[in-house]
Formats: structure tokens, C-alpha cells, sequence
């Protein structure tokens, strides 16, 4: 039977267990680890530290199987942000043979955006509206539920706008910073 979360135990001999569809659990001796991979990313994140006596180390590990992002691609976003800076907007990087910025149907008002989601999305930007900071709100966590580079753009009246960056892996969230994602 096939399932969506896999529970795998880190062995010195091996991993051991049956992986899941989406994601993996993996005791190790740094504690529990989520894993999981698709066809732009493959993590491998603590998300429990602790010690667990016998099983073997694990690493962990972010990796853009397409290489990171060009810094022009989010230079260009935040100019699409601060033109509008009263409206939250939505923006997506998606791969098709390269990145690129793509700026889908949407509805925007000064508190929230209904979009359009858009096939192959590696990192999704929404914006908060003129100068509230850059944060990921409870609303961002019950809507970014899927496994993907998140973003927002905050504080879009000043000079220079804040970016915080994110890796969610359905539910769970990582901060990254800038040079993680962007080259």
C-alpha cells in the first residue's frame, strides 16, 4: 500500500522502512528529519532535534535541482512589486527550460490576493501593501501548504524593500536566506 508520509529509521547499516509518496520522517541520531523531493527541489531538514542513541548521522541538505535562481529574476520582481505598493500582489519563478517571472490573473485589494496558480512554480512572491514589514503570517501558513519556495516583500514605499524567504514542505517551514535561493 502506497503512502503519502513515509517513517524511516536511520541505521548504521542503512535506511531502513517504507518511504512515502511525498514526504519521509527519518529518525536519526540528530533527531527527526523530513525529506522529500520533486522535480526542482530535494531537502533533507531537522525538524526535531534530539539525541537518539544508535542510529547514524544525517546531513542536511537544500539543493535547486535546476540550479539556484538568477538575482535579476528577483530584482525584476520587487520592480513589479513597487509599482503597485498599496495592493497585495502574487507573483511565481517557474521552470520551463530556465526561470522565469511570471505574473498570473489575479485579484488584489490592500489586505489579501486571489491568484491563479501556475504549473511548474518553484518560489511564489506575494507582497504586503505600502510599509508593513515583510512577514509570513498565520493566513501565509495555512495557504502555503505545498512543497515550494516562498516569499514576500514588505515595507514596498521604501528604498529598499525587505524580502524574507522561505522553504515549505507541506506544513512545515525553514527560513533561508537570499544567497540559498538567488546567485
Amino acid at each position: 500500500m502506497t503512502k503519502p508520509a513515509g517513517y524511516l529509521i536511520n541505521s548504521p547499516t542503512g535506511i531502513e522502512g517504507e518511504p512515502g509518496v511525498f514526504y519521509d520522517y527519518i529518525m536519526t541520531a540528530g533527531g527527526v528529519y523530513l525529506r522529500a523531493h520533486n522535480q526542482f527541489l530535494a531537502v533533507t531538514v531537522s525538524i526535531a532535534p534530539c539525541e537518539i542513541r544508535g542510529l547514524a548521522p544525517m546531513k542536511e541538505e537544500i539543493q535547486l535541482l535546476h540550479g539556484k535562481i538568477p538575482l535579476s529574476l528577483l530584482t525584476e520582481a520587487i520592480t513589479v512589486l513597487i509599482t503597485k505598493p498599496d495592493i497585495e500582489q502574487y507573483l511565481a519563478i517557474i521552470w520551463e527550460r530556465a526561470y522565469s517571472l511570471k505574473i498570473p490573473s489575479q485579484q488584489g485589494t490592500g489586505a489579501s490576493v486571489t491568484y491563479e496558480t501556475l504549473p511548474d512554480t518553484v518560489l511564489e512572491f506575494h507582497s504586503h501593501t505600502g510599509g508593513v514589514p515583510a512577514h509570513f503570517s498565520p493566513i501565509d501558513d495555512q495557504d502555503e501548504q505545498g512543497f515550494c519556495l516562498y516569499a514576500v516583500v514588505g515595507d514596498l514605499r521604501n528604498l529598499f524593500p525587505i524580502l524574507e524567504l522561505r522553504l515549505g514542505i507541506y506544513g512545515y517551514f525553514l527560513p533561508l536566506s537570499q544567497s540559498e535561493v538567488f546567485i
